[in-house]
């Protein structure tokens, strides 16, 4: 984990087509995604992840490699690791769709999970997820349409 106080990202999105958008995360090596809304959304064609999808897989993902880096900070093998992302929709108080909550089960297959270093990996590796703990504590988002 780096020692930089802070980090600024920039991802560039392309509306191609009703609710498909070109995400370009701004790395070569990275390959572009495209999202779309699914077909519940009149002019969706579920032809990519939706955005509450993303959000939902980045909370997975995050919780799944912070597991993974405190095991084998221990060093302790990952045999490997399946994890299951389960998110719900529903309307808030005024009608609008949020996701309501996100649960994540981790299924680690490591050498030896009696051992001290796994037990105390298990009871920190959640601190280590800037995603969840982002989510958790309530992002702030600024919006601005033209730049204003």
């Amino acid at each position: 984990m780096s020692n930089e106080e802070s980090f600024e990202y920039e991802i560039s999105m392309i509306r191609k087509d009703k609710y498909k958008f070109e995400i370009d995360f701004g790395n070569e090596t990275i390959p572009n995604l495209l999202t779309d809304e699914s077909k519940a959304v009149p002019g969706g064609e579920g032809l990519g992840p939706t955005p509450s999808m993303l959000l939902a897989t980045a909370v997975g993902n995050c919780l799944s490699a912070s597991l993974t880096f405190c095991i084998t900070k221990m060093k302790l093998e990952v045999v490997n690791l399946k994890t299951l992302v389960k998110f719900t929709r529903k309307r808030n108080e005024e009608g609008f769709w949020r996701i309501s909550q996100i649960s994540v089960n981790l299924e680690p297959e490591v050498e030896d999970k009696d051992s001290s270093q796994y037990l105390k990996c298990i009871d920190i590796f959640k601190k280590y997820c800037i995603v969840s703990g982002s989510v958790e504590e309530g992002i702030p988002v600024n919006v601005t349409i033209d730049g204003n």
